[in-house]
């Protein structure tokens, strides 16, 4: 080869007898066959193989597969963020005139997905209390497609009791969608307990490190083929480095989910004691109206995730936002560092003021991601801003 053919083609291939203990990175946009045998039997699924980037790479099939069998799903599919898993499963699932019935606290921008973009491509959504288990099954309709309701609500951590409405959803051929991003599968796993369908946004808890924007959605096979249909068409796809660094984080999910919830127990038991706290949402605490049903559905861990009703309302929200040294300001969770929020300004604020009171997001209310830091020191800062 002349010198701009080898500079163009050379170095691309490395024999070797081994194989690497860590998976490379697959930053490649296409794959090159040697017959058209080869090209028919990887496009039609009756060979493992790859195609193009938007279809998907090692590194997709390698995330998707370990979440999968995290959560006891038969597949999954990776997506370019929380809200592309949303917007894939959306297409892919509903049809004109389908009726969805939904939490009425879901994630902000899941709820204006499903009003805005859901109403447009014909699917109207109808939003109820889903903790109230006879409110759920009361909306259902002849043309009910699914209940789409979260593991744990954010911020308020509340629950469904998935197994009181799955039999009947079942019954009706009525899919139950679980947004489980706040528990992640070390907590709670919907699946177990009647889901058919659950999504995550990989950005939280399961890559963990903060470095990473990513969705998943996970369910049966056949299923699962028509929302990576939609995934490709609509281009919502994952980059390689992204499920790269996704599959690394989530190799360390099991021990730092067990660090995490059990700081945030003890974060929530200070603060529920506090003279500036109204009151703590933790469905670790027997106060939480909910504890035996959690107890029930997270036997073992209860989540990472707290919210809490500072007395002195926005003042106070203020006033915590300057004083704290060790925990920072950010509107996100799942990472390993301890992180709070203002709901009613950042994930819900695009809900009216009396939607938000409707829903219990007041004022005063904060919501803590607790990370991997000693809780006594949590416990110094936050007892220090709020005194």
């Amino acid at each position: 080869m002349k010198f701009e053919t080898l500079a163009a083609r050379g170095g691309r291939d490395v024999p070797s007898a081994s194989r690497p203990l860590t998976a490379p990175i697959y930053q490649t946009n296409v794959y090159v066959f040697e017959d058209m045998d080869a090209v028919e039997s990887v496009w039609e699924g009756k060979r493992a193989g790859f195609v193009y980037g938007r279809y998907g790479t090692a590194n997709h099939t390698m995330l998707e597969d370990l979440v999968a069998r995290l959560e006891g799903a038969e597949a999954g599919v990776a997506c370019a963020s929380g809200m592309g898993a949303t917007t894939a499963l959306l297409l892919g699932l509903f049809e004109p005139g389908d009726h969805l019935v939904a939490a009425r606290d879901l994630y902000g921008s899941t709820s204006a997905f499903l009003r805005d973009e859901g109403r447009r491509l014909g699917v109207d959504t109808e939003f109820v209390d889903a903790t109230d288990v006879t409110a759920v099954l009361r909306a259902l309709r002849p043309g009910t497609r699914a209940v789409f309701v979260e593991a744990l609500s954010n911020p308020l951590l509340r629950l469904v009791d998935l197994p009181a409405i799955a039999p009947e959803l079942s019954r009706r051929r009525v899919e139950l969608v679980v947004d489980a991003s706040l528990a992640s599968p070390a907590v709670f796993r919907p699946l177990e307990h009647g889901a058919t369908i659950v999504l995550h946004s990989l950005t939280k808890f399961i890559s963990g490190h903060g470095d990473v924007t990513g969705g998943l959605v996970l369910g049966r096979a056949e299923t699962m083929t028509r929302v990576r249909n939609a995934m490709i068409r609509a281009g919502t796809n994952l980059g390689p480095f992204d499920a790269w660094l996704a599959t690394r984080g989530a190799r360390t999910l099991a021990v730092r989910l067990e660090r995490q919830c059990a700081s945030a127990l003890v974060l929530a038991r200070f603060l529920e004691g506090h003279a500036a706290v109204a009151r703590v949402h933790y469905p670790g605490l027997p106060s939480h109206p909910q504890h035996e049903l959690a107890r029930r559905l997270m036997p073992r861990l209860h989540g990472a995730m707290l919210s809490l009703d500072l007395r002195g309302g926005a003042l106070a929200v203020e006033r915590l936002m300057a004083r704290t040294r060790l925990l920072e300001f950010a509107p996100s969770f799942g990472d390993v560092a301890t992180t709070w929020t203002y709901p009613a300004r950042t994930s819900h604020r695009r809900v009216a003021e009396d939607e938000q009171a409707i829903m219990g997001i007041g004022p005063g209310l904060v919501r803590v991601s607790v990370g991997l830091e000693d809780p006594d020191d949590l416990i110094a800062d936050l007892g220090a801003a709020l005194g």
